[in-house]
């Protein structure tokens, strides 16, 4: 057996919890009887499908995020990395084991909702509203560990301030999972559905293929943040694939192509901003990577590189045969929608480049309030302030492009003045001029001595 498997079940489940789990259990339902004399049965069968929503969804999410939290905590991360066990054994064996507690009652839920969905003659949906709610909870186990592993350092321990993030996720979680899986029932009853790629599928199996690919890309990053994390030296290989597949899956349903090519662009954008965040040890891999690239060790370059560039080269990407489509589509005006698309990527490479800068400073404050506040300065005070002389798009080149012709029909969007370009191609390279300078910083026998972002 799996020996992180084993230790995580030995936490987990001990002999008075797991008397305690099916007690509880029981009580609730006996006070659904009580309460409810008329159709117990139909109250039970909903209470037991929203039970193993919350419990797997939630409760097992809290206690997956909760084994790695313990191990930073008890400094006991270092003695899994010397261990023997490769990235997958420990994956997986903390993906089953660290939320196994959570688990026993999904299960023990699921008996109780099969046995009132068989008395009730509706066993075949509350077979696959289980089968959704099992894939996608632990889809979310694993999206939510590998985030946790990718923005982890193992020289800090887990603070109090994860502690109540963890609390808030899981309390929103609490208000999404309730009433979307009470809500599933309906959904799958029904006879709406959609078209992915135009293939027509029912509601049912429009959500089953989200669900086994959502597990299938979350297995695909927690093995890849694993492995980073026990020093295994891996291409950024998956980061991309995964990008592509989940661009690709919810591609699939929108309709039209400029609609699809904008919101590949968009779902890229949105993974370099979520890279750019959650990434840790900043200073060591950009050195790594820039010590790699001198001396022409292309393995090692790949091998360091930070995932955001990756995001943000795919939605560039996209860009060039988005524009030759938007010449074909009738709906669409190529000389609007390309500058406005291209200036948006460009707004998102200076966002991570400030980003990168602040995290590059030796400093223990977070890097990603210092941007969210020269952002907010950039793109609300000062256009603002320089609204009425003309030059707002001089410091946030989309502050007057979205108008209320927009509203209207959004396929035709306002041309960028030169004034917005002005201001990006400015503020570009006043970043590479401050990042050049910050990595020469970084770089072993050039340290500076004064070090103006670290105040």
């Amino acid at each position: 057996m799996n020996p992180e498997f084993r230790r995580q079940l030995s936490l987990e489940l001990s002999p008075a919890r797991l008397v305690l789990m099916p007690a509880i259990l029981l009580m609730l339902a006996i006070c659904v009887f009580v309460i409810e004399g008329k159709q117990p049965l139909l109250y039970l069968h909903k209470g037991a499908l929203t039970l193993v929503g919350l419990l797997a969804a939630c409760v097992g999410t809290f206690t997956a995020l909760s084994s790695i939290n313990d191990e930073l905590n008890e400094r006991t991360w270092d003695q899994q990395r010397m261990s023997a066990m490769g990235p997958w054994r420990m994956a997986w064996g903390k993906l089953l084991g660290g939320p196994s507690y959570a688990w026993y009652g999904a299960l023990l839920c699921s008996a109780a909702a099969l046995l009132c969905g068989f008395w009730l003659g509706e066993l075949a949906d509350t077979i696959l509203v289980l089968v959704l709610s099992i894939l996608g909870a632990c889809a979310l186990h694993c999206a939510m560990m590998a985030s946790r592993l990718y923005s982890m350092d193992p020289n800090k321990p887990a603070t109090s301030r994860n502690v109540w993030v963890l609390v808030v996720l899981v309390f929103m979680l609490l208000q999404l999972v309730s009433s979307v899986v009470v809500g599933l029932d309906s959904l799958l009853g029904g006879s709406g559905g959609g078209a992915w790629w135009g293939l027509p599928l029912n509601s049912g199996s429009l959500l089953l293929v989200f669900a086994v690919a959502g597990l299938l890309l979350g297995l695909l990053a927690l093995w890849r943040a694993m492995s980073m994390q026990l020093s295994v030296p891996t291409t950024p290989w998956a980061w991309a694939l995964g990008n592509a597949a989940g661009c690709l899956l919810l591609v699939g349903l929108v309709p039209t192509g400029t609609g699809r090519a904008l919101t590949a662009m968009m779902l890229f954008a949105l993974a370099t901003y979520y890279a750019a965040a959650l990434e840790s040890q900043v200073a060591q891999r950009w050195r790594a990577l820039l010590y790699s690239a001198r001396h022409g060790q292309w393995r090692r370059f790949w091998q360091n590189m930070p995932l955001w560039p990756i995001s943000w080269c795919m939605a560039f990407a996209v860009l060039l045969p988005a524009y030759l489509l938007w010449n074909a589509d009738p709906l669409s005006n190529r000389s609007q929608l390309g500058p406005l698309a291209f200036m948006v990527l460009l707004h998102v490479l200076r966002d991570c480049g400030i980003y990168l800068v602040f995290s590059l400073r030796k400093s223990s404050r977070s890097p990603l309030g210092m941007t969210l506040l020269v952002v907010f300065v950039l793109s609300a005070l000062l256009p603002a302030m320089a609204w009425s002389l003309g030059l707002a798009p001089l410091f946030e080149p989309l502050f007057g492009a979205f108008d209320p012709r927009l509203s209207s029909n959004f396929a035709h969007a306002p041309a960028l003045g030169w004034l917005a370009w002005v201001g990006m191609l400015l503020q570009l390279a006043v970043l590479a001029v401050v990042l050049v300078w910050r990595f020469k910083a970084i770089t072993p026998g050039s340290a500076a001595r004064n070090d103006i972002f670290a105040l």
